[in-house]
């Protein structure tokens, strides 16, 4: 098993890289209970993709809350709520595909996504800000099909849920990238803040429909998708990006793991899930993890807006709390909520 601490040299590799892998961070008989339990839903529901259906589960929390990972975490991000939730992420095996890195594409955490969207460029009445029948109301009350607000604040100056880590633990092998493994963008955490800064110090929203950012983007073929991740981003990895009819495709980094072993991510390093070329489903278990703030909500581990309710109801806060504000300071400054790497930091930026 992995040991309760990080040592320096793994810390070096979260810091510049914005991830780690963590290997041997959960014991098997742990993931095995989490597997069983997952199948069995799946055999009993008929539930392709379980998500959420599972995330009151006491043993996929037991795999942060029962394993070294949880010492880990408290020890590199520091003080945090116990997940009491998590969401089991199953891949199966998907036609063969020609592209890119298994069809690979980045993007970030904690913003409203639907199906729903115009279809063609021409019924786009607004690429930044669109306000086409879609999108509903289009304010904080509007909430998307992965229950994520449009906007988190009242006011509509915040596009993104906040918080510290993105951890997954793997339940099977998938130690072959082809195997629908989650990719990440190496390195462009950094990028990520430098571009929520400029977006905080140009006024208005934070996260899409903000600076640099519009909520829709046109495709090659006169369709539309949501920016998952800004053109500005994009644009910094290009160099090592494949180029085909289909768009952009940047370099991504699989993470190849074994049953057991565990990723750490920054939230602010984009990543996604490529295409399952395999013959067996991919098992995983994610959790978004927040550092303790004082005043802030308790934190369940599975949400990517935990300001806001699941649903996306609004929580009560003492008097002279402001979540919104709290989450624009860290989304610009996310060395801020790692307690444990502070020396580590400190080392880099002199460099």
């Amino acid at each position: 098993m992995h040991a309760s601490e990080l040592s320096l040299d793994e810390k070096r590799s979260l810091y510049r890289d914005g991830f780690l892998i963590v290997r041997e961070a959960v014991a098997r008989q742990l993931t095995f209970r989490a597997r069983r339990a997952i199948n069995m839903h799946i055999a009993k529901e008929g539930v392709r993709r379980p998500y959420h259906d599972l995330s009151g589960s006491g043993v996929l929390p037991a795999l942060v809350n029962d394993s070294p990972l949880g010492d880990i975490m408290r020890r590199t991000m520091g003080p945090y709520d116990r997940p009491r939730s998590a969401f089991a992420a199953v891949l199966y095996p998907q036609p063969q595909t020609n592209l890119p890195n298994f069809g690979w594409q980045p993007h970030l955490d904690g913003m409203w996504y639907s199906p729903d969207i115009p279809r063609a460029a021409a019924d786009v009445d607004c690429w930044e800000a669109p306000r086409t029948p879609h999108f509903g109301k289009a304010d904080a009350t509007e909430i998307g099909a992965n229950r994520t607000p449009f906007f988190q604040d009242p006011a509509c100056t915040l596009s993104l849920g906040s918080f510290t880590a993105f951890v997954g633990v793997a339940l099977n092998d998938q130690t072959e990238f082809g195997r629908g493994n989650l990719c990440l963008l190496r390195g462009a955490h950094e990028e990520v803040e430098n571009f929520f800064r400029t977006q905080r110090d140009g006024g208005g929203t934070v996260g899409p429909e903000g600076p640099l950012w519009p909520r829709l983007t046109p495709r090659g073929d006169d369709g539309v998708a949501i920016t998952m991740m800004p053109q500005y981003i994009r644009e910094r990895f290009a160099g090592d990006a494949i180029a085909t009819e289909h768009g952009l495709w940047p370099e991504p980094a699989p993470i190849l793991l074994d049953e057991g072993d565990a990723v750490i991510a920054l939230h602010a390093c984009p990543h996604g899930a490529s295409i399952n070329n395999g013959a067996d489903p991919r098992m995983n278990v994610y959790f978004r993890l927040r550092h303790h703030r004082p005043g802030g909500a308790v934190v369940q581990g599975d949400s990517d807006h935990p300001d806001r309710g699941w649903e996306g109801q609004f929580l009560d806060y003492a008097e002279g709390y402001d979540p919104w504000r709290v989450a624009v300071d860290v989304l610009c400054d996310h060395w801020s909520e790692w307690d444990g790497m502070q020396e580590v930091v400190a080392e880099g930026r002199r460099a």
